[in-house]
């Protein structure tokens, strides 16, 4: 047992409060596109303990795959105003656009870091075009994704129609928790396969 003195003396004036000013991290994914095609943003709550990224349960998987409004097998509850979230709420989804020429902003994803299950250290960001195989990303319009943090600075974009073309899918990146909080960085992985593709990497 280490030996430990109290570093006080008589007099010594008691030690103010103090507060952590340091808030929660939170980060916005906006995923836009300019034609018919349908595109999707997807997210995990994963654990890294240094062999990759792994999901051990579909609470773990945010999609709208996984959602019981557009799945009735998904596990995701749909809220009110359409969005679905998991669980403890940590990753919300916008919910699925079905095109993408209504909106500046098509789908997103809204992560708040004071929610996410302790455990996880991971959170990887994926788009899909739905119907792998269909269309690539060069045949989809303006397509791009980007992410930010709460003060609204971009901290990763990609134009997916021009850098992604011949892909389907592409990994954008991911969260990172270490000894200094949340983190992005990020992966630019494409590949050709539907999300299912995706999970059997990381399950």
């Amino acid at each position: 047992m280490a030996l430990e003195l109290k570093l006080s003396k008589p007099g010594d004036a008691a030690p103010k409060l103090s507060l952590n000013l340091a808030k929660p991290a939170r980060f916005t994914v906006e995923l836009s596109w300019d034609s018919a095609h349908d595109l999707d943003t997807h997210a995990l709550l994963a654990t890294n303990g240094g062999s990759g990224a792994k999901v051990t349960s579909f609470d773990q998987v945010l999609s709208t795959y996984n959602a019981k409004k557009t799945n009735p097998q998904g596990v995701l509850t749909t809220n009110a105003d359409g969005s679905f979230s998991t669980p403890e709420g940590g990753i919300t989804h916008s919910g699925d656009a079905r095109t993408g020429v209504n909106l500046d902003v098509d789908e997103t994803l809204s992560i708040d870091g004071s929610k996410i299950p302790a455990g996880v250290n991971e959170i990887p960001i994926f788009v899909t075009i739905h119907a792998a195989g269909a269309a690539n990303f060069s045949s989809v319009k303006n397509a791009g994704i980007r992410i930010k943090n709460d003060q609204g600075l971009v901290l990763g974009e990609y134009l997916l129609s021009n850098e992604f073309g011949p892909f389907n899918a592409v990994q954008m990146g991911s969260l990172l928790l270490d000894g200094s909080g949340w983190h992005y960085l990020a992966a630019g992985s494409g590949f050709n396969g539907d999300f299912n593709f995706i999970l059997s990497h990381f399950s």
